[in-house]
């Protein structure tokens, strides 16, 4: 019953100011900077980072398709897929008992896009098999991705490098790719899916947990926050504290995986859509806070249709790292999804309020709008309170909606950049100083 009451709460009054932004539905410009080419830039710190609409896109296909590809090679593994014309024989081999690493291919840039299309497009029925709900809005993302490789015929600049599911039935499924035209390493967590995974299970312990604070926050704040923060105990054990782990904890595992590439120049990316949202969110504040002198700053952390993280605590750490310039984080929801009001406080004992946080695109049919938890409003409270269409949740939260009305956008967007927006007062609030790194 407590849980059921976590879902139908009415109006729990959360901060953000709410700021109407243009409506530009009717003209949009062609897609010209997602992957391969590099319009549509500015520089800062010392790194070129693509304008929202560019920044954000390739993040939303990367979190639909993490979903089909871990469907895929679980049916790979059950000798289900043809593979045998488009992975190595030693690396089928290995991957029928291990996670797929892939880093060695193709001169240790890993696995190119155009070969995970090849899979897609040979196993086209098995796919509609195992998705028959988005099967064909998956086939178009592959075609969208492909076009933009093959825009550039000399070289490929996506590819894979690891794929973590092989014990999905108690862990949480991520990859991790490489866009060696911006020199990025992005990490993708997928969503939840069937219950054959511990995905509903962590998304319904809705506890607090103490997550240690991260070592170069420990100074800038105050009280317990000096040494801890409180955030879902779901999300936090998922990366951080799986007791059903066997081996590494994934936070370990990503750091491991990541590294090589950073170590070359790459700024590092978080993604993911619902649950895997929570989880980027998370693993970016870690990154973000690290005094690891190997993790380049700021982390990136862009997601979709997140439900919320943590506690007011939590909040006020991430935009005390927001302010240090360590993390960059765009959170787009669909003004009228559901998820991303739930849990409004958590569960257990001592209940708290949930808070969001990040700099928050909120998606309707011919506009949207940008805020963040730094400022007050109640038309935000409003918006981030449970009082949703429940009955059409699906239409909301999936990132079919999500992509359609960013590309209602996509001229506005693409005149618009991440770091621009942290200095706009009005969404930030009067109080907001971002350092410079």
């Amino acid at each position: 019953m407590e849980r059921f009451f976590v879902f139908i709460s009415v109006l729990i009054a959360q901060r953000g100011l709410f700021v109407l932004a243009s409506d530009g539905a009717n003209d949009v410009k062609p897609l010209t900077a997602v992957v391969g080419t590099k319009s549509g830039t500015k520089t800062h710190y010392g790194y070129d980072y693509p304008n929202i609409y560019d920044e954000s896109i390739p993040m939303l296909w990367s979190s639909k398709l993490v979903y089909a590809f871990a469907d895929l090679v679980e049916a790979g593994r059950a000798g289900q897929l043809d593979l045998q014309h488009t992975f190595p024989p030693e690396v089928l081999e290995k991957y029928e008992d291990q996670r797929l690493d892939v880093r060695d291919l193709s001169d240790g840039n890993g696995l190119p896009f155009n070969t995970i299309a090849q899979i897609v497009k040979s196993n086209k029925e098995k796919l509609k098999e195992l998705r028959p709900s988005d099967a064909e809005y998956i086939e178009t993302i592959i075609a969208k991705v492909q076009a933009v490789e093959d825009a550039d015929q000399t070289t490929d600049s996506l590819f894979l490098e690891t794929f973590t599911s092989i014990d999905q039935a108690t862990q949480c499924v991520y990859g991790v790719l490489k866009d060696t035209n911006y020199k990025r390493i992005i990490v993708v967590f997928r969503g939840s899916t069937d219950l054959s995974t511990r995905d509903w299970q962590t998304n319904f312990s809705a506890q607090m947990a103490e997550m240690r604070t991260p070592k170069l926050l420990v100074d800038k704040l105050k009280g317990k926050l000096k040494n801890r923060v409180l955030v879902h105990r779901g999300f936090y054990n998922y990366i951080f504290n799986n007791k059903k782990a066997d081996g590494d904890q994934r936070f370990d595992m990503i750091l491991a995986d990541i590294k090589p590439f950073v170590e070359d120049g790459y700024k590092i990316y978080v993604t993911g859509h619902s649950l895997g949202a929570a989880l980027s969110s998370l693993l970016s504040f870690k990154l973000a806070g690290s005094d690891k002198s190997w993790i380049p700053k700021p982390i990136s952390c862009i997601s979709y249709a997140s439900p919320f993280n943590g506690s007011g605590g939590f909040q006020k750490a991430f935009t005390q790292l927001e302010k240090m310039g360590l993390i960059r984080y765009l959170r787009i929801t669909n003004d009228n999804d559901t998820v991303p009001t739930i849990p409004p406080f958590s569960l257990g004992l001592r209940r708290r309020l949930m808070k969001h946080v990040g700099i928050n695109l909120r998606l309707k049919d011919n506009s949207f709008s940008l805020h963040h938890p730094n400022t007050n409003g109640l038309g935000n409270a409003l918006r981030n309170s449970v009082v949703k269409p429940v009955w059409s949740v699906m239409k909301y939260h999936l990132l079919p909606l999500h992509d359609e009305r960013m590309d209602k956008q996509q001229k506005v967007l693409q005149d618009m950049y991440l770091h621009d927006l942290y200095e706009n007062e009005e969404i930030m609030g009067k109080g907001f100083s971002r350092d410079e790194l």
